[in-house]
């Protein structure tokens, strides 16, 4: 079998000439096309946990708030039965008087 050394070398530098062109107009494109993903996922992943420490800290306010509510709400409520204690010792006794001084009239006539 004879070897044509011309035919080898043509074949050669086409492959060599194959491959930098898919390194220039392939490989390249693909790399970059790569890295934009890339950093676009990695500003996707860092506004995600962005809005997650936002969330987390709003959460946090949330319960704060709530808690304080809770807490002037129990106030309020005790201000208001205290309130409607005094008012209804305060009527009874008005009303007790009340009855005392008819009976002493009653008696009386």
């Amino acid at each position: 079998m004879l070897i044509d050394w011309f035919t080898v070398i043509a074949q050669a530098v086409n492959f060599l000439i194959l491959v930098w062109l898919m390194k220039r107009y392939l490989y390249q494109p693909i790399l970059k096309a790569l890295a934009a993903r890339e950093q676009r996922i990695a500003a996707s992943l860092a506004d995600a946990d962005a809005k997650m420490a936002e969330a987390v800290k709003e959460r946090d306010e949330y319960a704060r708030k709530n808690t304080e509510f809770d807490r002037q709400r129990a106030a309020l409520m005790n201000k208001a039965q205290d309130e409607a204690g005094s008012e209804h010792n305060r009527l009874f006794e008005a009303a007790r008087n009340d009855a005392d001084e008819f009976r002493d009239k009653l008696q009386e006539s």
